[in-house]
Parts: C-alpha cells; sequence; structure tokens
C-alpha cells in the first residue's frame, strides 16, 4: 500500500530553500539519498514529459529483468509508462502541467525540463515528491522532482507492475499541485494524490485500502489529520473528493486547485466557495457526506449514496435503547459526523439541542440493514421504525460544540429549545391532529342528529297513546 515519505510536509520551507534539496544523481542534500559512485542510467517516456533515472549498480538499482524493453529494467518501463498516463489523464482533467525545471538555477535538472523520476531502495515509504525550484514573486509554487521505490519488494502490491501504477501517479500528482500550491494542506495533498491516482487506473485498490483510517473515526474533524509524519488518515480523506466528484463531476476538485490565493483561506473555505458557485454550501454538502459514509459496506441500499459502497468500510454506530427522552450527548468540534442507531418501541419525534450553526442532524431509515439515503429526513422529525440518526458538523470552528439527541411521544410538544427548527413532521402532525378534530365534530353532529331522531320517535309514540 501506498505509504509516501514527508517531503512534503516541508513543502513551506522548500518554497523558499533554493537548490538544497540535492538530488540522487547529486552529492546528497536535503534528501539524504544519493546514487553515489554508481553508474546512471535514464528512459524518456515516450510523450517525452517524464524522465526515468535509475542506478545500474548499487542498493538503488531496480531488477535487472527486461522483457518489455531490451536492456531497460522493466520497472524503469513500466514507471515510465505510469507517467505519462497520469500526466496525460490531468491535462485531460485540465490541471496545469508541473512547472518545469528547465531554467532551475540549481545544478542539476535530470538534464531536461521533463519531470524527473528516480528510482531508489527506500528503507522505509513507497514514495516521495520533492518542491525544488519556485517561481520569484509566487513562493508558493514550485517545479519538483519525484523520488519512487525502486522495486517494491517489501510487500504491499501484488508485484513491482502494481507498485508502480500506484506510486507514480501519486508522487505526480504532487507535482501538479505545486504548481498551484507547494503548501497545500496535508490532507488534501494526500487525499486529492489518492483520488487522482484512481483517476489514472480505476482498476487498482490503494484508495480503498486506506479507508478505514477515516471510517473508523468519523468524529475526528476532516481537516485535522492525528499527530505523525506519516499518517493513513490523510490518505483515507481521499474518500472527500471522491464524495463532491459523484455529487458534481471531477470538475469541482479542479476547481478547488484553480481557486488557491496568496491570502491562504485555508482548503474547506475554498470549497466552500467553489460550492456556493454550484448552488449548494460545505454545510449542506458534508452533513451529505457523513449520510453517504452511513451507507457502504453491508449497509449499502441499491440506490442513493455512492456509486460502488459494497466496497467501503463501514463507520461506527452506536445503538441506542430506547427512543425517548435525552438519547444521546456528546461535544464536537469542526468538520466531524456521529452515528446513532435507534428502533423505537413506538413513534418517536426526534430533535437535536444544539447550536444550528455548529450542528445538523438527519434520519436515515434502514430497510432489511441498508441506509436509505433517498429517504432521509431532517431532524426534528416523527419516526415509527428502525433508522440512524447521523449529526454532523456544520462550522470549521475548532471550540467546543455540544449536542443531546432526544425523543419524544409526537403528541408532545418538542419543548421550548429554539434550536429545533420547524419541519415538515410538525406541519403534518398539525394537519392530523386537524383532520381529528372535523372528525370529532362530525360525530357530534351525527350523534345529535340520533338523538333528535330518537326524540321524535318517542314523542310521535306518546302522541299515539295519546
Amino acid at each position: 500500500m501506498l505509504l509516501c515519505a514527508a517531503a512534503l510536509s516541508f513543502a513551506s520551507e522548500a518554497a523558499g530553500q533554493g537548490c538544497e534539496s540535492a538530488r540522487p544523481t547529486d552529492p546528497a542534500g536535503a534528501t539524504g539519498i544519493s546514487y553515489g559512485n554508481a553508474k546512471v542510467s535514464f528512459l524518456d517516456s515516450p510523450s517525452g514529459k517524464a524522465r526515468v533515472h535509475y542506478a545500474l549498480t548499487g542498493p538503488h538499482a531496480p531488477p535487472s529483468a527486461s522483457t518489455l524493453l531490451d536492456g531497460v529494467p522493466d520497472a524503469v518501463v513500466v514507471a515510465a509508462r505510469a507517467a505519462d498516463d497520469a500526466l496525460a489523464k490531468y491535462v485531460e482533467l485540465s490541471y496545469a502541467e508541473p512547472l518545469s525545471d528547465g531554467d532551475t538555477p540549481c545544478a542539476s535538472n535530470g538534464g531536461s525540463d521533463a519531470v524527473d523520476i528516480y528510482l531508489i531502495d527506500f528503507t522505509a515509504a513507497d514514495g516521495q515528491a520533492v518542491p525544488e525550484h519556485c517561481l520569484a514573486g509566487t513562493p508558493r509554487r514550485c517545479a519538483a522532482f519525484v523520488l519512487v521505490e525502486n522495486d517494491f519488494a517489501r510487500g504491499g502490491y501484488a508485484d513491482a507492475d502494481e507498485g508502480m501504477r500506484t506510486v507514480v501517479p501519486h508522487e505526480l500528482f504532487h507535482t501538479v499541485q505545486d504548481a498551484y500550491d507547494a503548501s497545500v494542506e496535508r490532507w488534501w495533498a494526500e487525499g486529492t494524490a489518492q483520488w487522482a491516482a484512481k483517476q489514472v487506473y480505476p482498476d487498482l485498490k490503494d484508495l480503498e485500502r486506506f479507508l478505514p483510517a477515516y471510517f473508523d473515526v468519523p468524529s475526528r474533524p476532516l481537516n485535522v489529520p492525528p499527530n505523525g509524519v506519516i499518517a493513513s488518515f490523510l490518505y483515507a480523506t481521499a474518500i472527500w473528493p471522491v464524495f463532491l466528484q459523484e455529487r458534481f463531476d471531477a470538475s469541482l476538485i479542479h476547481d478547488v486547485f484553480e481557486g488557491f490565493t496568496s491570502q491562504q483561506v485555508g482548503v474547506l473555505p475554498t470549497i466552500d466557495e467553489v460550492l456556493s458557485g454550484r448552488g449548494s454550501n460545505l454545510a449542506h454538502e458534508f452533513l451529505e457526506f457523513a449520510a453517504y459514509n452511513a451507507a457502504t459496506g453491508s449497509r449499502a441500499p441499491r440506490t442513493g449514496g455512492y456509486r460502488d459502497p459494497h466496497g467501503y468500510p463501514l463507520v461506527p454506530v452506536e445503538a441506542i435503547d430506547g427512543s425517548r427522552g435525552d438519547l444521546a450527548a456528546d461535544v464536537t468540534a469542526g468538520m466531524a459526523a456521529y452515528y446513532y442507531r435507534i428502533e423505537p418501541s413506538a413513534p418517536s419525534e426526534l430533535s437535536l439541542v444544539a447550536d444550528p450553526e455548529r450542528l445538523a442532524a438527519l434520519w436515515l431509515p434502514l430497510e432489511d440493514g441498508k441506509v436509505q439515503v433517498d429517504a432521509a429526513k431532517p431532524l426534528p422529525t416523527s419516526v415509527d421504525s428502525e433508522g440512524i440518526v447521523v449529526v454532523a458538523g456544520q462550522s470549521l470552528a475548532r471550540t467546543d460544540a455540544p449536542f443531546t439527541l432526544r425523543g419524544a411521544a409526537p403528541s408532545e410538544s418538542p419543548g421550548d429549545d429554539e434550536s429545533a427548527a420547524p419541519s415538515c413532521a410538525l406541519t403534518l402532525r398539525s394537519a392530523v391532529h386537524g383532520s381529528h378534530a372535523v372528525l370529532a365534530a362530525f360525530t357530534l353532529l351525527l350523534f345529535l342528529g340520533r338523538a333528535r331522531a330518537a326524540f321524535d320517535r318517542y314523542a310521535s309514540r306518546r302522541r299515539d297513546r295519546r
């Protein structure tokens, strides 16, 4: 599975570091990796847009099998082909091409203005993109070179072919990102690189392999990865661009990169701005995203939610015993999500007691254990069958946002809590009460009519007897 080294974590420093990131063909510099005295060769990709460098001897030399191209190790050939496939796909998706290093002031640019890929023997990780030479006046837009594992012998992939086809597109998308902003937030950088690699080779499953790292902890805000240089959570956030693509189209992710500005407003605010141009907003789409994530794996329905959710993991769902009173309570912050499963013993009115600027909730009915995303209803709402409540963040604020999930009898008022907004369920309930009043009046008139008729018959009999 793909585990990238941490070069991009120092992208902000790289933006101003000049030529300190020495390449493997140079004496060891910031990367700490060098081919040393080994003889080095290279292979240009068929398009000429990428150049794959490799050592012929020593620990960094790839396996010498050459069934694909006489005299060139297979790993080199596959890397070159994967590079062309990736760069062509990214152009097709309208992304800017990686910035050229042809005019770099550094000692080495790989001998051409092509994107340079160096095959090396990593002690850990599989790949690394290194920002190097940045455009004058734009300290965050940089050219970069790429390091990729030379043989993938340590496992994680079926073979070196799968490893190259997984890692090369991922790392090259980092060079595309650097053409927009070399200091982009790490979760978005890794998540979109995973997403982009999936656009190149949809048959590969590296994206799916990492998803449990996010699905296992949806209560962690999307843009707040755990501490650590290498964290699977970063790659698992690929599910967010997957969602955005399926809700809208692939161009939305592109528009986010195009929307980056020198003010560094952040990824999620930029996404909010892009969504506003599509008639939506971040708060609404994150709530939908949380609902989609409830409908995966064994809970996936035939329709609604992700296009191919059956191979996705399950979010943890807390089972609630009962459907009246205070059912659940927690404190959250940011764009996080919580899930509760309820099987009401009697019809119940569910409501969320929370700041509506910070949190919102949906009721997702279950049918035969499958989440019916298409039948989702916002809280407050009346329920009389099994379902899942999803509570999701609506704000990027990091301060505490407490909430309580509450159930009440449908005939009761949901309370004086101003955070409980009116809904169709309340209108429907009022209509039912109105129909009951009409029925009661009709019954009373019918009773009075029958009573009058009985009295008339009694009076008639009395008259006859007289």
